[in-house]
């Protein structure tokens, strides 16, 4: 409406011109600049009003089209014409939006837990009027952010503060179809897969608790593997002495089947380490023990 606005100013200052001319001398004519001036006057005011006609919505986006302030209509992208003085338009986006939210809510175990969530959702083009007439322009402030908080109180007094670690693709999806539902009331659409939990942070005694439980489960392992290692060595020297009183036993049997001498040369031969012994047992009726190392001595004092 700018242009509207200059328009009339320069018809005005054309006016004037022409009291000018009715002053100044015959010399001076000043009628040409006055029809000018008025004929550039003329076409602002025209141009402009039909600019101020003409709107233009971009892509990813609606317009309300407003009556006096009431809602008319709803535009969609491209170029539009509306009646000036009485149409306006208001732009409300119908691509997909984030809006991040923090909420502190009790589990329920009575534990604090603050919950940041990233919400994707988007407004149907086809009930814009509605949502504009319901909500205005700030429903992200009016709606998304209430909506996501009360959702989340309302699914996370369900979970325990250790349930909500441990259980959080179910928790997701739990305050996710909380919200669907909600929103569905207001004409706004939740994308799929359109909630991500950021984080959950809980109080600090509860972190010091969790820390603490970790640490206790590391040392109930590390005990558990070593009372597996104590009883390995256990069963390991139960099977060493079963072996050595089985040795045992098949030892006596033999001496029994095939006597003692075959038994005691063959534990002498198994345990040689190649040297001649210094004393020999004999055989027979009579037992004597012969020195060989004294034998070899004699013999070698013998020699020439």
């Amino acid at each position: 409406m700018g242009a509207v606005f200059f328009g009339i100013v320069i018809i005005v200052v054309s006016f004037l011109f022409r009291g000018l001319h009715q002053q100044t001398s015959e010399k001076v004519n000043l009628k040409p600049l006055e029809w000018t001036a008025r004929m550039v006057g003329i076409l602002l005011v025209v141009g402009g009003i039909i600019w101020a006609g003409v709107v233009q919505v971009p892509a990813g986006y609606s317009a309300v089209r407003l009556r006096f302030g009431a809602v008319e209509g709803v535009l969609g992208p491209g170029i539009h014409m509306i009646v000036p003085g009485v149409n306006s338009i208001e732009l409300m986006e119908t691509r997909t939006q984030k809006e991040e939210s923090q909420a502190s809510a009790a589990s329920r175990d009575l534990q604090v837990v603050t919950t940041t969530l990233a919400l994707n959702f988007r407004i149907d083009p086809a009930k814009v009027g509605q949502v504009y007439s319901r909500v205005g322009l700030m429903y992200k402030q009016r709606v998304i952010d209430p909506t996501v908080q009360e959702s989340l109180k309302v699914v996370t007094s369900r979970y325990t503060a250790e349930e909500l670690i441990r259980k959080r693709a179910e928790v997701k999806a739990e305050v996710e179809t909380e919200i669907i539902k909600r929103l569905d009331d207001y004409n706004i659409i939740v994308d799929p897969q359109g909630l991500s939990i950021v984080n959950f942070d809980f109080s600090p005694e509860f972190n010091k608790a969790i820390e603490s439980k970790q640490v206790a489960q590391q040392e109930a392992e590390k005990q558990k593997y070593v009372l597996q290692q104590a009883e390995l060595q256990k069963q390991t020297e139960i099977a060493r002495a079963q072996g050595t009183a089985e040795a045992a036993k098949l030892n006596a049997e033999a001496l029994k089947v095939s006597g003692g001498g075959l038994v005691i040369a063959r534990e002498w031969i198994e345990k040689w380490d190649g040297r001649l012994p210094n004393v020999s047992a004999g055989g027979g009726g009579g037992q004597f023990i012969i020195d060989i190392g004294s034998l070899t001595r004699d013999a070698a004092s013998a020699r020439p």
